[in-house]
C-alpha cells in the first residue's frame, strides 16, 4: 500500500528519535519546521517528493543546522562540529531500514550549505526512500 508524505516523515522522525544523532544536538527534532529565531542546532525533516508505484520512491530532507564561529567579526563555519555531525546523521540514516521501506545510499546525498543572511550553516541529508507496496 502507498506510503503517504506524512506516513514517510514519520517512519524517518521516528528512526533520529532517540538516536545517537537527536542526543548529539542541542535543538529540537521537528517534522514541521524549525522553531522561530532558535540559535541552536536542530533537526528538520521535511519532504520534497513522493511517487507512486511498485515500487514507491520518495526523497526526504533531514537538515541539522549549526551556528558558526565567531573569529572577530567575521563568521566562518563550524567545521569541527560539521564534521561531527555528518559523520553520526550519515551513519544513522544512510544505510537505514523500516517497515517496508529503505533508504537507497546511492541515491542520497549529503551537503553542507550556508544559511542565507543568519551565521550559520545546515547539513542537508537529502534520502531517496524506496518502498515496497506489493
Amino acid at each position: 500500500m502507498m506510503k503517504s508524505d506524512i506516513e514517510i516523515k514519520d517512519a524517518i522522525y521516528s528512526i533520529i528519535k532517540g538516536s545517537a544523532l537527536e542526543k548529539a544536538v542541542t535543538g529540537r527534532l521537528s517534522k514541521t519546521k524549525r522553531p522561530a529565531n532558535s540559535d541552536k542546532e536542530d533537526i528538520v525533516v521535511s519532504m520534497l517528493d513522493n511517487s507512486s508505484g511498485q515500487i514507491q520512491e520518495a526523497f526526504v530532507n533531514v537538515n541539522i543546522y549549526v551556528t558558526d564561529n565567531t573569529r572577530g567579526t567575521q563568521a566562518e563555519e563550524n567545521t569541527i562540529r560539521l564534521r561531527e555531525l555528518c559523520k553520526i546523521s550519515y551513519e544513522l540514516l544512510f544505510n537505514c531500514r523500516g517497515e517496508g521501506f529503505r533508504v537507497d545510499s546511492k541515491g542520497s546525498k549529503q551537503r553542507v550549505l550556508e544559511v542565507n543572511g543568519k551565521d550559520e550553516h545546515f547539513i542537508n541529508n537529502k534520502l531517496l526512500i524506496q518502498i515496497s507496496n506489493e
